[in-house]
């Protein structure tokens, strides 16, 4: 069992609350005495001071103790309540704005303020709206567009009237002119001279036109004469076609000599013909005299006249014409008794 006289010791000098008060409750000992620590307040303190009698020394090392009335704390922060009773707000905290009932007087009014505000307006410059921070009232809200949607109606208002058309005149040209040069951009190149850029372009153009003859022009390296010839023909033929008919008759003369001039190996009248058409391009000759061979071929256009052979197809031919005489003299002499 403890004792009840340790427990209430104990209780006395190193607990406190509600177990320390049952224990100090129960026990009878009137020679314990309970010490309970209060803070006194500096009010008390200076009441207890101005109430004795006598002189009240107090020492400058002892000024830091004791807080002027209107000075606050600078390292701490003072927490901010907006709106409220004033009986809710505990120590240490600072209330801002006012109670809740003027917040409902000020939302009641806030109607027949926006009512008035336009009046106000129209007199001078409305002040801008401060942004408040926290909850607002549907009045105060209210208030608040009204007061947006009249300052947006004045601005297009103001707009308008700047934007109404004038009369045109010369001196509004020589200004809107200028205004253009005013703003036309300026280039310069590394040196510091002015460039002008429609000069500028007009040279990049004829430079690409020039580049780009030259590039057709190196396309018709690779081609000859007779392709240029054609080429030429074949735009000249699309030309005259551009100005003909979809149309084909029996009068139409190009029609009737293009066919003309077809040649077809079962037509009857190419043996006759007086002269041979000649369609297409044809291949030089030789012209001058080449001696014979046996498959009667002439030379080349190229040929110089001179026979670089191994003399066989001379030899043939003169056997031949040998053999051919002496078969002729020999039927002249056979056929002289008749």
């Amino acid at each position: 069992m403890p004792d009840p006289k340790l427990q209430a010791y104990l209780a006395a000098h190193y607990l406190s609350g509600p177990k320390a008060d049952a224990i100090l409750a129960r026990t009878s000992d009137s020679e314990i005495k309970v010490k309970r620590k209060k803070k006194r307040s500096k009010t008390d303190a200076s009441e207890a001071a101005s109430s004795s009698s006598g002189i009240v020394f107090k020492d400058d090392s002892e000024s830091w103790m004791t807080t002027a009335p209107g000075e606050e704390d600078e390292d701490g922060l003072t927490p901010q309540v907006v709106g409220g009773a004033a009986g809710d707000v505990k120590k240490g905290f600072r209330k801002v704005g006012g109670s809740g009932s003027k917040q409902k007087e000020e939302g009641g009014s806030g109607e027949a303020s926006s009512s008035t505000q336009p009046t106000a307006a129209a007199g001078g410059d409305e002040p801008t709206t401060e942004f408040r921070a926290g909850l607002r009232t549907k009045e105060e809200m209210k208030a608040a567009r009204l007061a947006r949607e009249e300052r947006k109606k004045r601005e297009a208002a103001t707009s308008s009237s700047s934007s109404h058309p004038t009369p045109h005149t010369a001196s509004d040209d020589n200004d809107d002119e200028a205004a253009r040069l005013a703003q036309t951009t300026v280039y310069r190149d590394n040196s510091g001279r002015v460039i002008d850029i429609a000069a500028f372009e007009a040279e990049q153009a004829a430079l690409e036109r020039s580049r780009q003859l030259k590039e057709a022009e190196r396309k018709t390296w690779s081609q000859g004469l007779v392709q240029k010839q054609q080429q030429q023909a074949a735009r000249s033929q699309l030309q005259s076609v551009q100005s003909q008919g979809i149309a084909r008759r029996a009068t139409d003369e190009d029609y009737n000599s293009h066919f003309k001039q077809q040649e077809r190996a079962d037509d009857p009248a190419l043996a006759f013909l007086a002269k041979k058409r000649i369609t297409g391009p044809q291949k030089p000759k030789y012209k001058g005299p080449y001696p014979p061979n046996r498959f009667n071929i002439a030379p080349g256009y190229r040929w110089d006249g001179v026979d670089r052979g191994n003399g066989f197809e001379k030899l043939l031919i003169e056997r031949k014409s040998a053999l051919q005489r002496r078969e002729q003299e020999a039927r002249a002499w056979g056929q002289s008794d008749m």
